[in-house]
């Protein structure tokens, strides 16, 4: 009886090399949070788990906005510091100028305000590109 089992299995698959096929399967996601399924395996897995999950979302989530909170009180705070230290600079940028003139030296006078006013206006405009830029920029990272 094994004989004629052999025999069969031999008719039946020439080669005598098993057929194996098989079927891969690959899932992936983004985001602060899997898929509900997901979700709710890991709840059968470990009872607790899936609001374990969740709750750690949310605490990043406060943690990213807490964050960019600080980054931007901190770009606030900068700027003000450069307007006020621009500000100084050029009134005493001015006042040299205005001095050195009075004392009889015009040339020296004029090449100190117009240095003073042109480095104003030259960091004007250069603030002004850069903002531009960050905002064209912001357009296309959107789209």
């Amino acid at each position: 009886m094994n004989e004629e089992l052999a025999n069969q299995q031999s008719n039946n698959n020439p080669s005598k090399e098993p057929n194996i096929e098989g079927v891969v399967v690959h899932q992936s996601f983004s985001g602060p949070l899997p898929p509900p399924e997901v979700l709710q395996k890991f709840e059968e897995v470990v009872p607790g788990s899936a609001d374990r999950i969740i709750k750690m979302a949310e605490g990043q989530f406060t943690h990213r906005i807490e964050l960019e909170k600080k980054v931007i009180d901190s770009d606030i705070k900068q700027s003000k510091y450069g307007q006020i230290l621009g500000f100084i600079i050029a009134i005493v940028g001015l006042l040299v100028a205005m001095v050195v003139t009075i004392q009889g030296y015009q040339a020296a006078g004029s090449i100190i305000g117009g240095a003073t006013l042109a480095s104003l206006v030259g960091v004007f405009m250069y603030g002004s590109k850069v903002r531009s830029e960050e905002r064209k920029q912001k357009e296309v990272e959107k789209k």
